[in-house]
Order: C-alpha cells, then structure tokens, then sequence
C-alpha cells in the first residue's frame, strides 16, 4: 500500500508542477526581450535598422542599447514564424528566428527555445526530483530499520545516488539555461556520467585486476575469483563504446550522422544515450553496494543478545583454527565483552560448522576448543557441528538455539566482507539476526562487493529493468523533441 501511496503522491506532484509551469509561461510568455552582447561599436540605437520580416506574428514594442548590450522587446501578434533581420551602419548583420505558439507564447531561435518565464521548466524538474529523492530516502531508512540485510536496500541507494546526480546536474545548468531544449541538453548530458569516471574506472580495474591476482593465488582459479577483472573490463568498455560506435559510423555509407538536420545524428543520439543510462545506472548501484555492504561489516549489534552464532570455515589439519576463523572467533569474544560491559549481560557461544572430508574434527569442535582456552566456560557454548554451509550454518544454529533459549535475541559473527551475505540468507529463512564484522585481507573485499551487486542486479531485476526502461522512455521522448526543434 505504502509503494501505492508514494507512486500516487509522485503523480500528483508532476501534474501539479507540470500545471503551475503551464500556467507561469503562459502568463509571462507573449512577450520576449532579445539580448545581444558584443555591440559596443554601436553608438546609438538609431544606427540600427530592426526589421521583422512579418509583424503579424510578433511585433517589436521596445529597443534600447545598454553597454553594449542591445535590448529588443517583442510582443506576439498571432501564432506563426518569422525572422528578425538587424542591420547597421557598421557592416554589423544578424537574423533568427522567432516562434509564436498557442496562448501567443514566444520562443527564441528555435521551436522550443527560450521563452519569458520557461526558466521555470528546469526549477519545476529539480523540486520534482527532490520529492522523488525524499520519498527515496524515507524508504530507504525505513527498510534498512527493518532489516539492513535487504538487496531493496541496495537498490535504494543505488537509485538515490542517480537521482543526485540529475539534480546536480540541472542545478549546473540553470546558470545557463536557453530554453526547454536546453534542459534537454543538460539531462542527456547527465548520462555521459561515464565518461567522466572513465579514468576512475581504468586505475579501479588495474586495482580490481591486481587484487583478482592476489585472490586466485590464494584461493585457486575459479569464476567468483575472476568476477572484478569481468566487471572492470565491462564498464571501461561501456564507457568507450559510444566513441567507437561513432567512429564507425562516421565513415560509413549506410547511415548519415554528418547533417544536423538528418535522423541519423538523433538515431545515433538515442544508441549513445541508452548506453549511457545503462552503464551509469549500473555504476550507481555498484557504489549503492559498496557502501551498504560497508555499513553492514561496520554494524554493531544491540547489546542485548542471548546468543551469538560464530559462522564457521576451513580449519588447518592439526585442528586448530586458521587466521580467518581465529577472527571471527575474535571478533565474538569482543562482542561479548563490549556487552558484558555496558549491560552486564553474559552471551552464549554457537560455533557453528561441520566437519569437511579433509578436517580431523568439526570447525565447531576446533572453535570450542578455541573458546575455552580463551576462558570461556563450557556451560556458555552450544555447538551446532552438522552444517556445510552457510544457510546450514545459520539454520541448524537457529534450531539448537531455540531449543535451549526462550525468544533468543541473535547476532552472528563472521568476516566482514561476509556479513551482508550472511544477513540475507538468514533474512531468507525468516530468521531475525544481526552481524559482526571481523577484520580480513582487502583481496576479499572486491569479490564480495562485486558478487553482492550481481546479486541485487538479479534479486531485484524487475525494478532495475522498470527504472532503466522508464528513463530510456524519457530519453526517446527527450530526443524526439530535440529532432522536432531543429526541424520546424
């Protein structure tokens, strides 16, 4: 009900804008003051010969010379086109075009130029987006307060980054604002995002590439392990594809990009945009997972958990911990002094994890072993020593939880490139935890960014696919006009 409510106020607020900007260029657009810079060689006005090839369209009611800016104020007569030709002594010659519409609304130099008053076209677009990025941002906080282990979550950032982005954008744009085609221009300029980030994208996949490197000779070949060298190659290429596309086309026979006036320049217009959008979005998200992924390893728990779940890994063939598992064993012992500390409430242990064909004991049993040493009595540790993975991890230590603990309040601990991870396998099985990120090589964090972000891509492809379409919507929409402009 509550996406209902947001689409439906989303609506409103459009209609409501796109009334008040009618409305404004109405109101103020049957009059036009053309200026003109660069005229100090011009001493009077009456050394001006101001001809308006037909006063039945618009008609000239004031002329003033300022500084060498010279002012010409029109008046629409009737709805038409016309041109206005200026002429002086001084070898000075200038002519354009001038377009009056429906309700006498005059626009400069092309069809949907400049016009008295339009200036409130991108102001109308901007508090429009700010509304959509509110209602965003209140989403967002809400979902993540429910539960930060959501993809939604990622999305939401990922779209909220976009939108500030085109807000940015259009706030540069202002300061030089020529009309509703103008506009147009600064919104399709926000999709050459980029290219911008181009650079950025070319040292980050160097980095991505190097930190693959170092993960395969760690942990072997494999496909996760080459995923960030994929992702690099895909979006430096993204970026450049347009400036070979046209390079390509520029050369060829078959369509012509050279005429300004022709549909191919707009054809191609539309290939470059919708590559843009495309890779632009995508970069979005990938930052939107960077960072929630980030605040989900920083996260600290509430100190007011019965029961902490030590997710397990690979332990060494004397069985004893590894440095990987060592952390996270760590990392929950820290916790449950952190909470000792400000509450005085004590914590259960749940090392939790089989035993592989290849290990001499279980991980749960090798972290027991681990937990007492480091002074914590056997009474506080229940082990779960069935599991093989992850989601049998966080199942099967949720089940010996709630057969010893009454409404067991859980935190887990596990590395913190994994925590995200884990917190959406525990979301999926309806299980209320939150995690604790212990400290690992940076080489991991890559892959993990990286395969959470083609996680969400996946879990929540309806609602990229409806965003990307929408805008490409707008794009077509966008270009059309700026084909009709040129034309007429």
């Amino acid at each position: 009900m509550k996406k209902v409510n947001n689409k439906f106020k989303i609506l409103i607020i459009a209609i409501i804008l796109l009334l008040i900007s009618a409305m404004f260029i109405i109101i103020n657009g049957n009059t036009y003051i053309v200026k003109i810079d660069n005229m100090n060689e011009i001493t009077s006005i009456e050394d001006l010969d101001i001809k308006i090839e037909d006063e039945n369209v618009v008609k000239c009611v004031d002329k003033s010379l300022e500084n060498g800016t010279l002012k010409i104020k029109l008046e629409s007569v009737s709805k038409g086109k016309t041109y206005v030709d200026i002429d002086s002594n001084e070898e000075y010659s200038t002519f354009f075009p001038i377009y009056v519409h429906n309700f006498g609304v005059i626009t400069f130099n092309e069809y949907m130029g400049d016009s008295n008053g339009s200036i409130i076209i991108p102001i109308s677009i901007i508090v429009f987006s700010i509304y959509v990025l509110y209602l965003l941002i209140v989403s967002y906080k809400k979902k993540k307060k429910e539960n930060m282990y959501q993809y939604k979550n990622i999305a939401y950032l990922g779209i909220i980054i976009f939108i500030i982005i085109s807000i940015i954008s259009q706030l540069l744009a202002l300061s030089n604002y020529k009309g509703l085609i103008s506009t147009i221009n600064a919104i399709l300029s926000l999709f050459s995002f980029t290219t911008f980030l181009l650079p950025i994208a070319f040292v980050v996949s160097i980095l991505v590439i190097i930190s693959n490197i170092s993960l395969i000779r760690k942990e072997g070949f494999g496909v996760r392990n080459i995923l960030g060298i994929l992702l690099g190659i895909v979006l430096c290429f993204s970026s450049i594809l347009p400036e070979i596309l046209y390079n390509m086309l520029y050369s060829s026979n078959w369509i012509d990009i050279h005429n300004q006036n022709g549909i191919g320049v707009y054809i191609y217009n539309l290939v470059e945009t919708s590559i843009f959008i495309s890779t632009t979005y995508i970069e979005c998200i990938l930052i939107g997972t960077v960072i929630m992924s980030i605040k989900a390893a920083k996260h600290i728990p509430q100190f007011d958990k019965d029961c902490i779940i030590i997710l397990g890994c690979q332990i060494k063939k004397d069985g004893t911990l590894t440095k990987l598992l060592k952390e996270r064993v760590d990392r929950a012992i820290e916790f449950s002094k952190m909470q000792k500390e400000k509450t005085g409430k004590d914590i259960i242990f749940v090392p939790s994890g089989g035993k592989g064909n290849d290990e001499v004991i279980s991980e749960a049993q090798a972290m027991k072993n681990y937990l007492m040493e480091q002074g914590i009595e056997e009474g506080n540790i229940l082990i779960e020593d069935k599991s093989k993975n992850t989601f049998e991890n966080i199942k099967f230590s949720n089940n010996i939880i709630n057969e010893n603990v009454k409404n067991a309040k859980i935190a887990f601990s596990t590395t913190n490139y994994h925590v995200f991870r884990s917190g959406i396998i525990a979301k999926n099985q309806n299980i209320n935890i939150e995690g604790i990120g212990a400290k690992t090589k940076s080489y991991f964090w890559v892959n993990a960014f990286i395969r959470e972000f083609i996680a969400t891509l996946f879990s929540e492809k309806k609602k990229h696919i409806a965003v990307v379409c929408f805008i490409l919507v707008l794009a077509i929409f966008m270009i059309s006009l700026q084909y009709i402009s040129n034309i007429l």
